[in-house]
């Protein structure tokens, strides 16, 4: 049993640049550092390594990445292999994924770990592409992996959207780890001063046979049309002087205005032209790993009817049958045809969903674009179809909208840890795109549906190769927090699970739900499903409060369809006060008591 590690050289968060003449990540003359889900993912190999086996390393960058890899020789990896050629240069996701492919070629590689996404992306597609390249299954955010009693299988317990899930699996393999996974791998000082240079082998890509068309700038699927710079759009009013019963009051004051009863959402889109052109299509993947209605498949129909009314959606289902009652949501969301695809009996595996969606491609030849839940099971095979069909697929999008006159769509991605937004359009037929956790809005209730059939296509006939054994609910009723008027957020201010516990007693009366930072997540103070932010989920109640959130850009994001937060801190310098509506300082055990009575009214109202 061999091992391999995917591994990414990343810039410092607060050092990330972009080169807008070349639309890509300053990494030279940049000190980098080795992303840390990658050093998770070197130590889990360390750990699962018996003797007689290797445990490999293989990376794709500038010869700038050498001296951090090289930390890791000192640390017991095997061999490290750097994959740098200015061929590579621009390389996008399946670019990227090629080049690796074929350098494991060179390696060992029974079982294939890799970060769960990197912290200049944030995407995590480069692993499941991998993996169709390679044509072995993949299962991401790894929460643990340990081998059998016979050493030659796996059992890997992953994160889910609402909890967790365990299965036992077989080399070859291919695992992303989570955070949680372990504590990432570093070298010690005296290991980085040791005075010799560690030796890694550096591979050109004539040297790795490639293609030059199927790599770098010139095999990319991508193209980064621009970056923009997100500005804030709020006018923060801070209140630290007076009483804090005097803050309170003029703090509620001014959230009067952002608190007056929703009118109903109008439903702004208008009927497609028929007959519904075949190249105007964006099909949306509208079935989880259980077969069962993604929740957040409904906000995307929707919102291809609001924001690209020269398109129509269609919705695909992989696995056992659509329920009425599914089917009926998403017509209500505003779907005009469907397409069914069957498995075998049982959770269908990613790679069966990912070969179902290419049937119905197979179909559909002139679609526009197809659209996946960018959760750690739609990431697999929207990566998986990417690799296998050639396409491009753009990561984790927030928003969409089409170029004149050909309108071509083209696809809005936060960038940077939220500082940023990119626009990218795919150079293929269809484009991918994933689309992230409460990035848009929902359909609106009252909306009538307009009616459709489901066309059934033969069944994916594929022999499962990872069994499930074993799933888990961590975040009851989970499901309902995009929908909740009021969500309080807790940061690490809180003070801990007790602090958290009486927030979510004193916050009672709004009806409240409660979600966390990225820190409070790490601290296991509340489960991951439950974070908010660029690696979490995006979310626009009526009103959101935040408590003892220190307002780091990567959370902030979470909140850009917010229509009023209110922040509480006890430091008045806190990065949070300025991209807030509303801000009090004080201590929260002081400022919350006062604040739950004096907004409770507006709200009920």
């Amino acid at each position: 049993m061999d091992f391999a590690v995917l591994v990414k050289g990343v810039p410092p968060a607060d050092r990330i640049r972009y080169d807008a003449l070349r639309r890509t990540v300053v990494r030279e003359g940049v000190e980098l550092l080795l992303n840390p889900f990658d050093q998770r993912a070197v130590r889990v190999a360390l750990e699962l390594r018996r003797p007689g086996e290797t445990v490999s390393v293989l990376s794709l960058g500038p010869p700038a990445v050498g001296p951090v890899l090289g930390e890791l020789r000192q640390l017991g990896v095997d061999r490290v292999l750097l994959l740098t050629d200015p061929a590579f240069a621009g390389s996008d996701a399946l670019a990227t994924a090629r080049s690796l492919a074929s350098g494991l070629g060179r390696v060992g590689h029974d079982l294939v770990l890799a970060g769960a996404r990197t912290t200049d992306s944030e995407t995590g597609e480069v692993g499941p592409e991998v993996a169709a390249l390679l044509g072995v299954p993949v299962l991401s955010e790894a929460r643990s992996v340990r081998r059998d009693a016979t050493g030659s299988g796996f059992e890997v317990s992953v994160d889910t959207p609402v909890g967790w899930a365990s299965y036992r699996a077989h080399a070859p393999l291919l695992v992303s780890v989570g955070e949680k996974i372990t504590k990432p791998l570093k070298a010690a000082p005296e290991a980085r001063s040791a005075g010799t240079e560690p030796r890694i082998e550096i591979v050109s890509a004539a040297e790795l046979g490639v293609d030059p068309t199927q790599v770098g700038a010139a095999g990319s699927r991508t193209v980064v049309e621009s970056v923009e710079e997100v500005a804030p759009a709020r006018s923060p009013r801070l209140f630290s002087e007076g009483s804090i019963a005097e803050r309170v009051r003029d703090a509620a004051a001014a959230l009067a205005p952002f608190l007056l009863p929703r009118r109903p959402r109008p439903v702004p889109w208008a009927e497609p032209s028929r007959p519904l052109r075949d190249d105007r299509e964006v099909l949306v993947l509208a079935s989880d790993e259980n077969s069962d209605l993604a929740g957040e498949a409904l906000a995307a129909v929707a919102e291809v009817r609001r924001a690209l009314p020269d398109h129509w959606p269609s919705v695909l289902w992989v696995g056992r049958p659509p329920s009425e009652a599914g089917t009926f949501r998403l017509e209500r969301a505003g779907a005009l045809a469907g397409y069914h695809v069957p498995t075998r009996d049982g959770p269908p595996e990613s790679r069966a969903v990912a070969l179902g969606v290419g049937s119905v491609l197979d179909a559909r030849p002139h679609a526009a674009a197809v659209l996946i839940l960018s959760d750690p099971f739609g990431r697999e095979v929207a990566g998986q179809l990417a690799a296998r069909r050639g396409l491009g697929l753009v990561g984790d999008a927030v928003g969409v909208t089409t170029t004149a006159p050909s309108l071509a769509l083209r696809w809005a991605k936060p960038s940077f840890g939220g500082r940023t937004v990119a626009q990218i359009s795919c150079r293929s037929r269809p484009g991918l795109a994933t689309v992230r956790a409460g990035a848009f809005a929902p359909p609106p209730d009252e909306r009538e549906g307009n009616g459709f059939g489901w066309r059934t296509l033969p069944p994916v006939d594929l022999r499962a190769t990872v069994e499930r054994v074993a799933e888990g609910r961590e975040t009851e009723g989970f499901e309902g927090i995009a929908r909740r008027e009021v969500l309080v957020v807790v940061g690490m201010g809180v003070g801990g699970p007790e602090g958290i516990a009486r927030v979510r007693a004193l916050v009672a009366p709004w009806n409240a739900g409660l979600v966390a930072t990225r820190r409070v997540v790490d601290a296991g103070w509340m489960p991951r499903q439950l974070q908010v932010g660029l690696t979490g989920r995006q979310l626009a109640p009526r009103l959101a409060v935040l408590l003892g959130v220190s307002g780091s850009p990567n959370h902030m994001v979470g909140w850009r369809r917010a229509p009023a937060l209110l922040a509480v801190n006890g430091d008045p310098e806190a990065p949070v006060f300025r991209d807030v509506s509303v801000g009090v300082v004080g201590p929260i055990e002081s400022v919350l008591p006062p604040l739950v009575a004096g907004l409770t009214p507006l709200l009920g109202r």
